[in-house]
């Protein structure tokens, strides 16, 4: 009980020290319009971003109103932007080339260093990290029964009233594989039942971020903005 009360300042100090702008944006939340897009490269293809957009909105309407695709977004807005950063697909890039990779990092360094045993110091480390990501790509291929694609990305919500993002955040590709959720035998070895699936993890990562740090509750049913329609002409 004493630990409880001990704990209960530091607690009320942390949930005082919300800006107020983020504190009632939670209360009171704009309808958030979803945008996906890529440095460089675009690493995903457009329908395939459009499936990640889809299924964050899906996820963000369980506990806030979302502006559908197509639709004018109200004034005032918020936009919540999801910049993706990397994809590693499953083979991309393998054990090994990371081990090799590692090794001769080590080494490198070893030799720099004046290490007489730099090559097998070398050795070793390239063992270590190539096993150790074979080690993570075997783990989550037994829990799902395939192995997905990882996707990394910043997301940013931003209040049109506010200076600064409301949150900004990392999502890495290792939290999204451990949300994902096994598939059925005949689906294992589908690339769009894998893809949907990637997506639909990504959004469960993403709005279980953005309701822990909104103190947002699920809501009876998704909640969506639909433009008021235009008055007809006498």
């Amino acid at each position: 009980m004493k630990a409880a009360l001990s704990a209960l300042p530091p607690l009320l100090l942390l949930a005082g020290c919300r800006r107020p702008d983020i504190a009632a944006f939670g209360r009171q939340p704009l309808p958030i319009q979803v945008v996906f897009l890529a440095e460089g490269a675009d690493p995903r293809s457009a329908p395939r971003r459009e499936e990640y957009a889809a299924a964050l909105r899906a996820g963000l309407a369980g506990c806030t109103m979302v502006v559908p695709a197509g639709v004018e977004p109200p004034v005032p807005a918020a936009v919540l932007s999801v910049v993706v950063t990397q994809v590693r697909n499953p083979a991309e890039p393998s054990p090994g080339a990371i081990g090799v990779a590692a090794g001769v990092a080590a080494g490198t360094l070893g030799v720099l260093a004046g290490d007489r045993d730099s090559f097998w110091n070398g050795f070793f480390w390239g063992i270590f990290a190539g096993g150790a990501v074979q080690e993570e790509l075997d783990a989550g291929a037994w829990r799902l029964g395939y192995v997905p694609a990882r996707v990394s990305a910043i997301v940013s919500l931003r209040d049109p009233r506010a200076r600064s993002p409301l949150l900004k955040f990392s999502v890495h590709g290792r939290e999204v594989v451990d949300a994902m959720q096994p598939l059925e035998p005949g689906d294992r070895w589908d690339p769009v039942r894998v893809g949907e699936e990637e997506a639909r993890a990504f959004a469960r990562v993403v709005v279980a971020r953005l309701s822990r740090e909104l103190h947002w509750l699920p809501l009876g049913e998704p909640s969506y903005y639909h433009p008021d329609p235009a008055p007809m002409e006498p």
